[in-house]
């Protein structure tokens, strides 16, 4: 089978920007249809952003690291046209805590991926869950660690109905992240209660995949009823049947990576509240497009047990045959390109906002979801220092219909409204 060529071999990291072959000398500027930009911080320098909540007019904006910043700024963004940074602090060096999630109105919690090459300057911080007393919302006071193995926690996902914290994080013996599931009963004081692998994955057993093809391992994972949509990295998307927590079942792994030489890096598998159709983004891990650009790609599924995939969305036109865009535009600048993060909010009659790298936030008319549209697109200016944007998170703050964007590289928050 024919594959489109892959860098098999690349760097993460914040190291990718710095070996990038080609860099933009010029910045961009600032391109919008359908969206304005209302305001605008820099997070007092701070500006690598990563995940954002929004709640009566507090904003929480956790740090990506990818500049050496740790930690959460908090916003008053009650007027967003100038948005006002009321306080930071800084977390440990020794662990990325870019996550952030507001589990009730006095309880947030943060990831902690500790960095292992600072485990011996920093023994006593501890990978997993980061919970936080926001009873006074401006201060947020560190409670506790939920304990978990090896470095931790990457990205923790909240199911309100069932009260529980679905978690892609390490586990002793395990290649690659497995699936943790916490029970969030006392939000204070999360309890693991199950957790789940791709055959293959813990020590001593026998892959289920190509090792010289893909990287496996628990992005996110999502409730759908029972169930749980589980992105699992170049091992594709999987469905759970996680009725009984404690011993959860593979109902379907579907990979076109592994099958057809598609973009891996599963991000995200979702099916919206009211749907029966599901949205799947990948993440685009590399630079300068040395893997093919990831995209956001729909399934059916109303069928439970066989799931079909019937479209994908990519902004710009791709080569069939390289499967990159015809555009080399995109892949010139010493930064990412294609799909990352999308609003995990969204409900079935939403639009899907998805953040696309250097191609900034991208809005998509999904109602039919055989023939999806872009109907928006805001792409943030850029400066000296950082040329273009990496648009990284997004969140819609469904009581006032404004937009965040971080960009994980520097450009910080931008806050943005529809026009059309």
């Amino acid at each position: 089978m024919s594959r489109p060529p892959y860098a098999r071999e690349w760097t993460a990291g914040a190291d990718q920007y710095a070996k990038a072959a080609n860099k933009l000398t010029t910045p961009w500027k600032e391109e919008a249809k359908g969206l304005r930009l209302v305001g605008h911080s820099d997070l007092n320098g701070w500006g690598d952003a990563f995940q954002i909540r929004v709640n009566k007019g507090i904003c929480y904006v956790a740090a990506s690291g990818i500049n050496g910043n740790d930690g959460i700024t908090v916003l008053d963004v009650k007027d967003p046209r100038k948005p006002k940074v009321l306080n930071q602090f800084r977390d440990t060096e020794a662990a990325r805590t870019h996550k952030v999630l507001q589990i009730t109105p006095d309880i947030v919690i943060t990831n902690s991926e500790r960095r292992p090459e600072m485990k011996g300057k920093y023994p006593e911080v501890k990978g997993g869950l980061r919970v936080l007393d926001t009873s006074d919302p401006v201060n947020p006071k560190f409670i506790r660690y939920a304990e978990t193995d090896g470095i931790g926690i990457h990205r923790p996902i909240y199911d309100a109905r069932r009260k529980l914290m679905y978690s892609s994080g390490a586990k002793d013996g395990a290649t690659g992240r497995v699936l943790l599931i916490h029970d969030m009963k006392d939000p204070s004081n999360p309890q693991l209660v199950g957790e789940w692998w791709l055959e293959g994955q813990m020590k001593g057993e026998t892959p289920s995949w190509d090792p010289q093809i893909m990287q496996v391992g628990c992005h996110e994972a999502h409730p759908l009823g029972d169930y749980l949509t589980a992105a699992w990295w170049d091992a594709g998307v999987i469905l759970l049947d996680a009725r009984d927590i404690s011993n959860i079942k593979m109902v379907w792994r579907h990979s076109p990576h592994e099958t057809h030489g598609w973009a891996g890096a599963n991000h995200t598998f979702l099916v919206p509240e009211g749907s029966e159709f599901a949205v799947v983004a990948q993440e685009a891990v590399v630079v300068d497009c040395a893997h093919p650009p990831a995209h956001v790609s729909f399934y059916d599924m109303r069928n439970l047990q066989v799931p079909q995939l019937i479209s994908t969305f990519m902004p710009h036109d791709i080569d069939p045959k390289t499967m990159r865009p015809r555009d080399a535009k995109w892949c010139r600048t010493g930064s990412r390109y294609g799909a990352h993060n999308l609003w995990h909010g969204m409900k079935a009659d939403d639009l899907l906002y998805v953040c696309w790298f250097n191609a900034g936030l991208r809005v998509v008319d999904w109602s039919n979801p055989f023939d999806p549209k872009e109907v928006a697109y805001y792409i943030p200016a850029g400066n000296a220092e950082r040329p273009c944007p990496q648009s990284n998170d997004c969140f819609v703050d469904t009581d006032t219909g404004l937009i965040y964007l971080s960009d994980r590289w520097g450009l910080g928050l931008h806050i943005l409204e529809r026009t059309n």
